[in-house]
């Protein structure tokens, strides 16, 4: 495997983190889920030999900043400007979770830099969901929601995968997978013997919560003219969270003009955490 490269990009009002694996062919960009950062791509990356490839630790993850707001708009527009820096032509863009919403966004708006879409359960919703999400979301504010009181002091990542290789949903990831994510998801406390998640736990509520005007992707996607594969969970039934299924609006393949979806059913919503061997098969096979 070829060695990562990390490097900060100023993209305006703030600097994105960017993993690069240099290589040959059609560059693939690879945007990660809420929560999560560029090195849960690792081991997908084993998978793609010799690529030229980039991942980019999105607004409030990882080692990118974390002003402004938890818009997806705004996040989308992030990616598009990367992409516009980089110079990025002919590129396989590649999403997990919202990382396939703002890929998909940015090649609504940028069709001539991208040559073929993975969209790996992006959570693009279906109208009535997102009517749905709104009706439960309504005056709630990020400090209320669940995931905003994530455990969040660490003596080490050792202690982070300890505690998370046998609970739900991490027990159903590759233990290799787990330990990337658990290696590159802290940064130092305010308590000096302690670190905390470097996604802040409001702010990724924050982003959970934060899907008013999001239903614009719909209105996008006959823009997106680039083939497309949809990989795609066991979805979910109601717009309370449940991590492990799928998001995605299970029509989205024939809202798209050029879609090929695979069914996953016995995958559930972290597919690049579960099987990141047949993930990189079909990024090996976008043409």
């Amino acid at each position: 495997m070829q060695m990562a490269k990390e490097f900060h990009l100023d993209i305006g009002d703030i600097e994105l983190c960017v993993i690069e694996w240099t290589g040959t062919g059609d560059p693939v960009l690879l945007l990660h889920a809420t929560g999560f950062h560029s090195r849960c791509w690792t081991q997908v990356v084993k998978h793609l030999p010799g690529r030229q490839v980039y991942a980019v630790d999105l607004r409030f993850h990882g080692a990118s900043g974390d002003a402004g707001d938890t818009d997806w708009g705004i996040m989308a527009e992030d990616i598009r400007l990367l992409i516009e820096k980089l110079n990025l032509t002919g590129l396989i863009g590649v999403g997990h979770s919202i990382g396939g919403h703002l890929i998909a966004r940015a090649a609504a708006k940028a069709p001539d830099r991208f040559k073929h879409l993975v969209l790996i359960d992006p959570v693009i919703m279906s109208p009535e969901r997102y009517a749905d999400f709104h009706a439960f979301s309504e005056g709630l504010d990020a400090k209320d929601h669940p995931v905003s009181r994530r455990k969040n002091q660490w003596r080490d990542a050792q202690e982070m995968y300890d505690r998370f290789k046998g609970r739900a949903p991490f027990n159903s990831w590759q233990p290799a997978v787990l330990q990337d994510y658990c290696d590159y998801a802290l940064r130092p406390a305010h308590d000096d013997a302690l670190r905390q998640l470097a996604c802040d736990p409001v702010n990724e509520a924050g982003i959970y919560l934060h899907q008013k005007g999001n239903e614009a992707a719909l209105e996008e996607l006959p823009n997106i003219h680039t083939p497309v594969t949809l990989l795609r969970a066991p979805p979910g039934d109601d717009a309370r969270p449940n991590l492990s299924l799928s998001p995605t609006w299970p029509g989205l393949a024939t809202a798209l003009p050029n879609c090929q979806e695979i069914y996953l059913p016995d995958l559930n919503h972290f597919i690049p955490m579960q099987n990141p061997e047949l993930v990189a098969h079909y990024i090996q096979a976008a043409k």
